[in-house]
C-alpha cells in the first residue's frame, strides 16, 4: 500500500510538470518572431527574430525566456525558418534580408547544447532561403522564395545544392514532408500548396484555384493531414487551418478552419507542434517593422507577441 501511494504521488507530480500553458507572452515587445521550433529533449521552443537578428529560447513549462544567441552573434541576420534536430543535437536557423536586393541568405547550424556555430551555408544574389524541413535521414529541404526553388542540404554535406526550380512553385514559403518521406508539400503563395513526389521530382496536384491553400506561410504535416497559417490571401482573414488530404496524400480535398479573424491572430506567421498541441505565433508585429531600415513605425500601437496554444485532435 505504501509503494502504491508513492507511485500515485509521482504520477500526479509528473502530470503537473507536463501541464501546458494556454499561451506564452514574449517579453521583448520588438522581437518580431518569424520561425518557431520545439525541442522535445530540451522541452523548449526556439524562435528566430526578424527585428533583433537573434534566436530566443522559451521554456515550455515555465515560459521563462533567454537568448540562445545574442543579436547578430556569428553574423546572424534577420531570422526566418528554424528547425530542431533532437537526434543529432542540432539547431538549424535561416537568416537573411528579404527586402534588400542581392543580400546574403544563410543557413546556420548550431550545437543545441553548447550554442556554438557548427557550420554556415551561404547563398548570394537574388535568393531568400525562407523555411525548411528534414527527412528521416537528416537531409534538409529549404525553400528559396525569390528563386522559386528548393535547395537541399544532404546529411553530412558541406554545401547546399539546388534540388528543384520551377514556376510551378512560385514564391515557395512553408514546407512539410509526409511521414513516409515520399512527398514534399510546398506552400506557393500564389499557386497554393504543391505536392511533390520526391523520387521523381514531379508535381502531383493541380494549382489551387479555390483559395484553400494559397497564401500559406507556416506549414506542417501531422497525422496524415496538413496544417497551415494563411496570412496572405486577399479577402481572407488571418487564420489557422487544417488542410485535409485524400487517402493517398497527394491532393487537398477539404479545409477545416481552426481559428480565424480574431484579435489574437494579427499577422500570424508560423507554428510548430509539441505533441498534440500547435503553438502559433499569433501577433507577430511584422506589419509595424520597416524591413529595409529595421525601424518601427510606432511601438505604442502594438502589444507583446503571444504564442497561442491549440489542442489538435
Amino acid at each position: 500500500m505504501r509503494y502504491t501511494i508513492i507511485l500515485l504521488f509521482v504520477i500526479i507530480l509528473s502530470g503537473c510538470n507536463t501541464k501546458f500553458p494556454s499561451e506564452y507572452v514574449l517579453e521583448e515587445k520588438e522581437l518580431v518572431p518569424e520561425g518557431i521550433a520545439y525541442s522535445k529533449k530540451k522541452d523548449a521552443f526556439y524562435l528566430t527574430s526578424v527585428a533583433k537578428s537573434k534566436i530566443v529560447e522559451v521554456d515550455r513549462k515555465s515560459g521563462k525566456q533567454k537568448d540562445f544567441i545574442d543579436e547578430r552573434e556569428f553574423g546572424y541576420s534577420p531570422g526566418v525558418g528554424i528547425f530542431v534536430d533532437d537526434e543529432r543535437g542540432h539547431l538549424h536557423a535561416i537568416g537573411g534580408y528579404y527586402m534588400i536586393k542581392d543580400s546574403l541568405s544563410s543557413l546556420y547550424t548550431f550545437d543545441i547544447n553548447t550554442k556554438k556555430l557548427i557550420k554556415r551555408y551561404d547563398v548570394t544574389g537574388e535568393h531568400f532561403l525562407n523555411d525548411m524541413v528534414m527527412d528521416k535521414k537528416g537531409n534538409i529541404y529549404l525553400t528559396d522564395s525569390k528563386d522559386a526553388s528548393i535547395y537541399l542540404l544532404k546529411c553530412q554535406s558541406d554545401s547546399l545544392e539546388l534540388f528543384y526550380k520551377s514556376s510551378e512553385i512560385e514564391f515557395p514559403n512553408g514546407i512539410a514532408i509526409s511521414d513516409d518521406n515520399s512527398k514534399l508539400y510546398i506552400a506557393s503563395i500564389p499557386k497554393g500548396i504543391r505536392i511533390m513526389d520526391i523520387a521523381s521530382k514531379s508535381i502531383l496536384n493541380k494549382q489551387d484555384t479555390l483559395g484553400l491553400s494559397q497564401g500559406i506561410d507556416g506549414l506542417e504535416f501531422y497525422t496524415g493531414n496538413l496544417y497551415g497559417i494563411q496570412n496572405s490571401k486577399a479577402g481572407n482573414p488571418f487564420n489557422f487551418r487544417k488542410l485535409i488530404l485524400n487517402e493517398s496524400q497527394d491532393a487537398i480535398v477539404n479545409v477545416d478552419i481552426i481559428d480565424s479573424g480574431t484579435p489574437d491572430l494579427d499577422v500570424p506567421l508560423t507554428f510548430c507542434f509539441a505533441g498534440s498541441r500547435a503553438i502559433v505565433i499569433g501577433n507577430s508585429n511584422l506589419q509595424h517593422l520597416n524591413q529595409e531600415t529595421f525601424n518601427f513605425k510606432d511601438t505604442n500601437v502594438f502589444s507583446n507577441t503571444r504564442l497561442l496554444v491549440y489542442e489538435i485532435k
